[in-house]
């Protein structure tokens, strides 16, 4: 006999419901009754498990998906669709397993900065043939994928090894910036912003730093009688009625501050080019006492982020508290909060999606519409948050029916485009002002990808690439995205400073463009294979190689299924399963 409760909610409500429940309401809900426990049931549920995957995997939060679908209920995001399409056969819960324990980092691409997640020379097991360095000693990139030394490879409990599992990764223009399952933020290499400023303090300003006023303050302190100051490892140099100058030891001023720096340099187990990224409310000091700086180590796993987005030099992150994070300059070490000074709290208007453009950022926040900024205050003594200088694009706060922003892209300079369920049409918010962008396209759009000068857009038929340039769409420049395997389509992509990756619908990676400098950002072997072998390119000059149309790439003789793409600078990366 059913239960009453059938009728009133049948199993495709609740479906569509589960994605506004944390896992914790699943649980107490498949608690309430036998209906509920037979739909939400842990140990056989496949609706429950294709719930706990879109939630671990493939957030809405996300940029590389869209906000939201007409068909939410079918809606999949591009690495359901590809495990779907791969293994048809198995349950969520055999899929969840697969992509928690076997989905590895792989990336390709220049060497500077150890932005690989290795170097040429740490890696364990690199062939010479993947390294570009044109019979020089001087080795410029790699130029086939390279799985990444993750923690996951390492020896230790399932358990340990599940929770470190990636659930993203995006690339910026220095490094890439991998989120874990449990909700961990990693960076590769040795600097995100290449040294260069991102959409951080205003020109001329730059945040409060305790670290360094607290170390001037405490050599002022220790100056003696000839104003000598410490050396280093806090040695003070004093003068006696001797003419000869002696050493006295004193007390290491800077203990504390080698202390924090040695708590907060966390790298990853066994890959010391990976190091994970922390916030500034783990640190804390006091000026007027002890002049003490300290980490509170019980602060440094209270922060979870969900969802990570990367610009050219600077990285924004989303907490699962629905707080925003800014790492935006060279001198920000950990990242700070993000307010909006005049818009409604988190709690009533929570921010729906985060993604970065060249040199800014822009969110969409619900029932306030889409927010960009491109610079922050900066933070003065005891803040804990840092205003940013922002405009709301008008006329984007739309909650609900067909003109309901539904995706958004970002390409340079305050270029930010969107589409709204209709998805019959292009816009453009360009030099503080809103445009229809017209171009001759087939299909219902559906998702848009933005990467410094070009957009890609995702309609129901198929995707296409258009160039942009100071703000305007340069009409002539779209190219219409096709493979020879009509079964098969592009799904995702992402571009770098010349170069493009993209993903298809069965899980195989494709690159074009310029591979400037020997970098081997394409991936496609070194150029002798690229032009001689494969006949995909031709020699652009002395140390670059020019791939005109989408070529596969290939990983040995495996038949390898990719689930991630991104890319930026002269690197890229993907996500795929071992």
């Amino acid at each position: 006999m059913s239960h009453p409760i059938e009728h009133s909610l049948p199993p495709d409500i609740v479906e569509a419901a589960l994605p506004y429940l944390s896992l914790r309401d699943i649980k107490n809900l498949s608690l309430t009754n036998r209906y509920f426990h037979k739909l939400l049931d842990f140990n056989s549920s496949d609706t429950l498990w294709h719930e706990i995957f879109r939630k671990t995997f493939g957030p809405l939060h996300s940029e590389t998906e869209p906000l939201e679908s007409s068909q939410n209920s079918h809606y999949l995001s591009c690495c359901e669709m590809i495990l779907r399409n791969r293994f048809p056969d198995e349950s969520w819960a055999q899929l969840y397993k697969l992509r928690s324990l076997k989905a590895r980092l792989y990336t390709w691409g220049s060497l500077k900065h150890a932005r690989l997640g290795y170097t040429a020379s740490s890696h364990p097991s690199l062939p010479p043939e993947f390294i570009n360095n044109a019979g020089m000693r001087l080795q410029f990139g790699i130029n086939t994928p390279v799985q990444v030394p993750w923690d996951s490879d390492a020896e230790g409990s399932s358990h340990r090894i599940d929770n470190n599992s990636i659930a993203s990764v995006s690339a910026g223009g220095f490094s890439f910036q991998i989120l874990t399952k449990s909700g961990k933020l990693y960076i590769t290499g040795s600097t995100y912003s290449g040294g260069h400023r991102g959409p951080g303090p205003v020109e001329g300003e730059s945040d409060y730093n305790p670290f360094q006023r607290l170390i001037m303050q405490s050599e002022r302190s220790l100056t003696m009688f000839n104003g000598r100051t410490p050396r280093q490892g806090g040695v003070v140099p004093i003068n006696t009625t001797s003419s000869m100058p002696l050493e006295r030891p004193h007390e290491n001023i800077y203990a504390s501050f080698e202390e924090a720096e040695r708590i907060l340099d966390q790298k990853l187990a066994g890959n010391r080019h990976i190091r994970r990224l922390f916030t500034r409310n783990v640190t804390k000091s006091d000026l007027e006492s002890s002049g003490i700086f300290k980490i509170d180590t019980k602060k440094l796993d209270d922060i979870k982020f969900q969802s990570v987005s990367s610009g050219r030099s600077h990285i924004l992150a989303l907490s699962d508290e629905g707080e925003l994070y800014s790492w935006d300059g060279p001198d920000v070490e950990q990242g700070v909060r993000i307010i909006f000074d005049g818009l409604p709290t988190r709690e009533t208007n929570p921010v729906v999606k985060i993604g970065s453009g060249w040199n800014y950022n822009c969110v969409s926040i619900f029932n306030i519409g889409l927010v960009v900024w491109s610079s922050r205050n900066a933070l003065r003594e005891n803040d804990s948050y840092a205003a940013a200088n922002y405009k709301v694009i008008p006329n984007t706060g739309v909650c609900s029916g067909d003109d309901k922003i539904v995706d958004f892209a970002c390409c340079t300079n305050l270029c930010v485009f969107f589409i709204t369920a209709r998805g019959d049409e292009l816009r453009l918010f360009a030099n503080d002002f809103v445009q229809k962008v017209v171009l001759p396209i087939e299909g219902r759009i559906v998702k848009l990808v933005g990467c410094y000068t070009m957009l890609a857009i995702f309609t129901t038929r198929s995707c296409y690439t258009v160039n942009v340039l100071d703000g305007q769409v340069v009409e002539q420049s779209l190219v219409k995205l096709e493979l020879e395997n009509s079964d098969d389509m592009f799904v995702s992509l992402s571009t770098g400073d010349y170069h493009t990756v993209a993903l298809t619908s069965r899980g195989k990676i494709f690159t074009w463009g310029l591979e400037s400098e020997l970098c081997g950002c394409l991936g496609l072997g070194d150029r002798e294979v690229i032009v001689n072998e494969r006949h995909a390119g031709r020699i652009e000059n002395l140390r670059s190689t020019r791939v005109l149309k989408p070529t596969l790439v290939k990983l040995g003789d495996t038949d390898y299924t990719c689930l991630a793409v991104t890319a930026a600078g002269w690197h890229t990366g993907a996500l795929i399963l071992s």
